[in-house]
């Protein structure tokens, strides 16, 4: 749902785009939302694979495409349970844009055509720093904070730990985590009681208090915002070894603004973007909070440097990858929308 507010209040500035929700993927309903709103093309993304309704598109020649297509081991595994199946599904699709070499590998074993990697389309999105704003920019500048990003349940007590560490060298650190699911914020504010730490909430619209050292955001699509000042990141979804074949959160918006990122040893979902900001010395893989600390605390000392080469090399990235997308999306419209 909050993604659903999201898009909708992005969506309400147009009159021709419209936000539904799709429904539970049973057959009839499925059925009679293809009636009421008779699209022309469906284009599926990620790991969003609806059987029912890829089948019933079939049924009414409606044309499938997959974009930023992903496929992990363990679920192709689960595919290959139903071979037959798996290949029905999909080679439903008349184009496929996987998101890594991997998924790609997958697609070509289930004799999918129309498969091309182009590179994932999260490096697409252009950032322009001058049109992003922050209430709290005057207390961001400041003060010496890093901000533990996307985080989930287990990683706010290593990012608490992190803090702590950094404590010893300095007394006056603030520590920004902006969990993954806010709705957990409530938890984390009460583990941060737990560790005698005074924490905030920070709702949308609010003003971060003074005799704060851990700040909670409780809001959607506001990370930028911090990325723009901060210049040290953890993100989270990285440290959960139970999580490990469904693991890691994006960090190409925290690389294109500049920071230096950290993670730990779990990204499957990002892997080959980490391979790529790992090369260009953007991220750097810790094995605890105290090596996360200790990088921390040499980074504040040495002042990380911007190098507007390696941000640039990313740009032009996104922009083959969007470039090749479109050319791919193009054709296939102008081959099956008649």
């Amino acid at each position: 749902m909050s993604s659903g507010n999201l898009a909708k209040e992005q969506f309400d500035k147009y009159d021709n785009i419209h936000h539904r929700f799709l429904p539970i993927d049973v057959d009839f309903l499925i059925k009679d939302f293809l009636s009421l709103w008779k699209p022309d093309v469906i284009f599926l993304v990620d790991s969003e694979i609806w059987p029912n309704l890829i089948i019933r598109a079939k049924k009414n020649s409606i044309p499938l495409a997959l974009i930023n297509a992903r496929i992990t081991s363990k679920t192709f595994s689960r595919w290959m349970m139903f071979p037959k199946t798996a290949k029905k599904i999909f080679n439903t699709f008349s184009l496929c844009l996987a998101s890594n070499s991997e998924t790609k590998k997958f697609l070509d074993k289930l004799e999918v055509s129309n498969v091309y990697f182009n590179g994932n389309i999260k490096l697409i999105n252009k950032i322009n720093i001058n049109d992003i704003q922050n209430l709290n920019e005057k207390f961001l500048k400041k003060n010496r904070f890093w901000i533990a990003a996307s985080t989930h349940i287990d990683e706010e007590k290593f990012c608490l730990n992190t803090h702590l560490s950094l404590k010893r060298q300095h007394k006056d650190i603030i520590t920004i985590i902006a969990p993954r699911h806010i709705e957990r914020c409530h938890k984390i504010k009460s583990l941060c009681e737990a560790h005698k730490l005074e924490s905030q909430i920070l709702n949308k619209n609010e003003l971060i208090l003074e005799n704060k050292e851990i700040i909670i955001i409780n809001s959607f699509g506001i990370l930028n915002s911090y990325f723009k000042y901060v210049k040290r990141v953890f993100i989270g979804k990285s440290t959960i070894k139970k999580m490990k074949n469904d693991s890691g959160q994006n960090p190409i918006d925290a690389a294109k603004l500049g920071c230096k990122i950290y993670h730990g040893p779990y990204v499957s979902n990002f892997r080959e973007i980490y391979d790529i900001l790992k090369k260009m010395n953007i991220s750097k893989q810790i094995s605890s909070y105290k090596d996360l600390s200790d990088n921390l605390i040499i980074d504040f000392k040495n002042s990380y440097k911007e190098d507007n080469k390696i941000y640039n090399s990313i740009n032009d990235l996104g922009q083959k990858t969007l470039t090749d997308t479109m050319q791919n999306i193009n054709n296939f419209l102008s081959n099956e929308i008649k």
